[in-house]
């Protein structure tokens, strides 16, 4: 499984959501499952899956699909 099918699976998977919803669009306003506690979820996943070591900053700034498809890519994620 290629890194973009792992990101895939663990959006699926913490937000509870179908893969239609998933687009580079979407923030919290449009997954009603995306809370704080469920993207802390995502961002240890992240760390652990792919070994990163996010700041504060790039946690907070991950508010929508695409910026955590950027922030990963920033740290040279392939996704």
């Amino acid at each position: 499984m290629n890194q973009s099918e792992q990101l895939i699976n663990m959006l699926l998977e913490v937000f509870n959501i179908k893969s239609e919803e998933i687009t580079d669009d979407a923030t919290p306003d449009d997954i009603e499952s995306w809370t704080s506690i469920s993207h802390m979820d995502l961002m240890a996943r992240f760390e652990e899956k792919f070994g990163l070591e996010l700041d504060v900053e790039e946690i907070t700034e991950m508010d929508s699909i695409g910026a955590i498809k950027e922030t990963l890519k920033n740290h040279g994620i392939e996704v």
